[in-house]
């Protein structure tokens, strides 16, 4: 992963830490699940995807952001992951149309928006709530 992607993440993890909603529903700290670790108390968050294309222009360095982020929950009718789905949607759009916070590395975030959003109860029993968001992030 690139000093963008990091710093993003960094950033909206930190967005999510703080936020009060957030933390009623996915834990102070934050249950964040990362690859290979074991899985944390429901619902919990995860990173599923994150993919950047160069969005350079002449004179600047920039980069297009997709996250898809997740919740996983098992309550029964998936009540958890929609709230804390909505809770996560909500604290990023604010977050970042209020003023963007600081990103490490030299980067900043010029704009965001989650895209995109579904729950659904998978054949597993667990409610698995998506979220896409788009960011462009610029060199500083």
């Amino acid at each position: 992963m690139s000093g963008a992607e990091a710093a993003l993440e960094a950033a909206m993890l930190e967005v999510l830490a703080e936020d009060e909603d957030v933390r009623e529903l996915l834990g102070d700290p934050l249950r964040l699940i990362d690859a290979g670790a074991p899985r944390p108390a429901y619902p919990y968050l995860e990173i599923v995807q994150h993919v950047t294309e160069p969005a350079s222009g002449l004179g600047f360095e920039a980069n297009k952001h997709r996250i898809d982020l997740r919740v996983v929950s098992r309550d029964r009718g998936g009540v958890l992951a929609r709230e804390a789905m909505i809770a996560v949607r909500t604290a990023l759009a604010i977050a970042y149309f209020d003023s963007p916070p600081p990103m490490d590395g030299g980067w900043r975030c010029v704009a965001m928006a989650p895209v995109f959003s579904d729950w659904a109860q998978m054949r597993d029993g667990f409610w698995r709530g998506l979220l896409r968001v788009k960011a462009i992030v610029e060199a500083v």
